[in-house]
């Protein structure tokens, strides 16, 4: 419920994500621009052979997935303002 995974991409894009593998729902959060550019809500796992993926509704840099309700229970909306602080530098 207190954590989270972010994706941090090189360049803006249509980044898919799909829930194969995944052992419970979560939240996806779209991030673009320093703002929410869309939320994909209580995602359930899928182990398809071919999972549907999920796209942002516009190219994003960042990707949060949070646990299944978190935008909701926090008011997480579309447009609201998004700051990222680096604490540690990232090396590939």
């Amino acid at each position: 419920e207190d954590a989270g995974m972010l994706f941090l991409f090189e360049t803006e894009g249509f980044h898919g994500f799909w829930m194969r593998g995944m052992q419970f729902p979560i939240d996806i959060i779209w991030i673009a621009g320093g703002r929410v550019a869309g939320i994909a809500e209580r995602l359930p796992p899928d182990e398809s052979v071919l999972p549907r993926v999920y796209y942002p509704p516009e190219p994003v840099q960042f990707v949060l997935e949070v646990g299944a309700g978190f935008a909701s229970a926090h008011g997480i909306t579309i447009g609201d303002a998004v700051e990222i602080a680096y604490t540690e530098s990232i090396s590939p």
